[in-house]
């Protein structure tokens, strides 16, 4: 990874001779160019599986690792249904016919993928209504 930093400082020329000593203050761009690398600490390479993070709502890992592998776990796009790994509010966008669907409860105890379309719901879809579903 590599950032590129802008400095504006004073830039102080300072030259002394016995008799004067003069000053000279302007300013310049001076553009530093870094390469980022994680250090290692002690031998061991840190990634984002030794990151620790603290649990939030739903999610429940514990490293940065396992933080984002639950985040990809509750967005879908592929061409066919998901059927393992699914929860309640996961998104899944059909790659063949570019429909999008929410996982939700339909009735009692039954959770399916339900369509989300814009415009007037046919019965078996949401409404998206830029505040609702």
């Amino acid at each position: 990874m590599t950032i590129s930093i802008d400095i504006s400082p004073y830039v102080t020329e300072v030259t002394a001779t016995p008799e004067v000593t003069t000053v000279n203050l302007s300013t310049q761009v001076t553009t530093v160019t870094a390469s980022l690398a994680l250090p290692s600490v002690l031998g061991l390479v840190v990634s984002g599986e030794n990151i620790s993070i603290a649990p939030y709502n739903n999610i429940t890992a514990t490293t940065l690792q396992g933080a984002i592998e639950q985040l990809a776990d509750n967005n879908f796009s592929q061409s066919t249904v998901p059927v393992t790994n699914i929860n309640e509010g996961d998104t899944w966008y059909n790659t063949s016919t570019d429909d999008f669907y929410v996982y939700r409860e339909t009735s009692v105890g039954v959770f399916e993928w339900v369509p989300i379309i814009l415009g007037a719901a046919d019965g078996d879809s949401d409404t998206l209504d830029a505040g609702a579903f």
